[in-house]
């Protein structure tokens, strides 16, 4: 089995259930910029230019500029890996005190990515971070992105191709965020990224689910997992797979840890969404899922406490390709009692017949209606749907750990909610 580091630091009050993982996490070495991203970036030019001296607070600009700011907006809505997003600050380069950083321009951000190894841990994710900044280097001009730094490297967009990229010497290694600055054009909004409509961002497929339908397991690349990773514990023996993972349910308006099963479908049509739950782990009695399936996102409440195996979350009509998902949250409307336990393991889709039969429903389950993402009120009716009062399953463990609210940076809701980053456990992969 893979390692998991982070998920084996023991929560204040609770008992790690998740083994010892010893493998490593992170990719050794500084950001290695991929062939066909750096060929990309040789045909990106875009003028760089400084900050100038630190002259005092009367040098900086008083806040973000309208291009970062829009730019600050369109990252926290489409990469969930970072959990918040950093801009205008005052003061001189870290290291350098004569030069002006250019945050205290206003045309810079700090896109923050939990290090592996979290809170201890000073080893940049690149699983999690690499997209990012390749996406920039990718989308220099159209953006304006003058400079990215990020883990022990630096690109430059003036710089002449085959020169654009080399190490990073400063006194932050940026192993823990991607720091990319704007032109002074780009900032006043006069690059094409800011007087076009934007759509989502062009990445690479996490995979595609053929149209006979298939099971996403949390250890996939279509999988991810979000938030405080000393929040997340790992269990070997139990799963579809033979693992899975789990963190507890709390109350309050925002989550804190939250995972996603990402959907890039060969093929439109309506499906039975189901996930994977397993007695013993699976507790809360009222866990939020939310379905995006084409362009509506459909929220489901159920107590996983209910049932085990594979259980049906309903059936959904999802349009073919990327940007769908199933996402589950760790905040609930109400009080929770203690050790109230939310599984993230495997998720299944089987396609329906033109007839409407979509196979098994799992044992005893009938699919939920999807009911209203934006009220409460109304959460489906689904498996345990409607139902904020019942009882959890038994628990037979000991301890687990309340996780903590998020601190995102504006940060908003629903399933585009910004409020964490990746803990990464998987091998990574280039």
């Amino acid at each position: 089995m893979l390692a998991v580091a982070a998920a084996s630091a023991a929560c204040a009050g609770g008992d790690d259930i998740g083994s010892e993982r010893a493998a490593a996490l992170a990719v050794p070495g500084p950001w290695a910029i991929p062939d066909d991203v750096r060929a990309a970036g040789d045909q990106q030019f875009v003028e760089f230019t400084s900050a100038g001296p630190w002259v005092g607070e009367e040098g900086c600009g008083g806040g973000l500029l309208e291009g970062t700011s829009i730019l600050r907006d369109y990252l926290a809505e489409y990469f969930p890996q970072a959990h918040a997003i950093g801009g205008y600050s005052c003061r001189p380069i870290v290291g350098d005190p004569d030069t002006m950083s250019v945050h205290a321009t206003g045309r810079a951000l700090d896109i923050m990515i939990y290090p592996v190894g979290y809170p201890d841990g000073a080893e940049a994710d690149n699983e999690m971070g690499d997209p990012i900044a390749n996406w920039f280097i990718e989308n220099a001009e159209r953006i304006g992105v003058q400079q990215i730094i990020w883990d022990w490297w630096l690109w430059r967009a003036e710089d002449a191709p085959g020169e654009k990229d080399r190490a990073y010497t400063g006194e932050h290694p940026h192993n823990d965020h991607v720091h990319v600055e704007l032109s002074v054009e780009a900032a006043d909004l006069g690059t094409p990224f800011f007087q076009e409509e934007q759509g989502p961002p062009e990445l690479p497929s996490c995979g595609r689910l053929p149209a006979g339908g298939g099971v996403i397991d949390e250890l996939d690349r279509c999988a991810d997992f979000f938030g405080p990773p000393q929040y997340w514990r790992a269990v070997d023996g139990a799963g579809e797979g033979g693992s899975l993972l789990w963190t507890d349910s709390f109350e309050a308006a925002e989550p804190s840890n939250w995972a996603r099963w990402s959907l890039d479908l060969a093929e439109a049509g309506r499906y039975r969404v189901e996930y994977h739950a397993v007695a013993e782990y699976a507790l809360a009695p009222r866990v939020r899922y939310e379905v995006r399936h084409g362009e509506a996102t459909d929220a489901v409440w159920i107590d996983q406490g209910a049932a085990a195996d594979w259980v049906s979350l309903g059936e959904f009509d999802f349009a073919a390709g990327g940007y769908q998902s199933v996402a589950v949250f760790d905040n609930t409307d109400q009080p929770v009692a203690d050790d109230q336990h939310i599984v993230f393991d495997a998720l299944r889709l089987t396609p329906c017949s033109a007839g409407g039969e979509c196979g098994d429903a799992g044992p005893g389950e009938e699919p939920g209606d999807g009911g209203d993402p934006t009220d409460p009120s109304d959460p489906g009716s689904g498996p345990g749907a409607g139902d904020p009062g019942g009882e959890a399953g038994p628990s037979g463990l000991a301890g687990g750990c309340t996780a903590a609210g998020g601190d995102g940076v504006g940060l908003g809701s629903a399933w585009l909610v910004i409020v964490a980053a990746a803990l990464g456990w998987r091998r990574r992969r280039r």
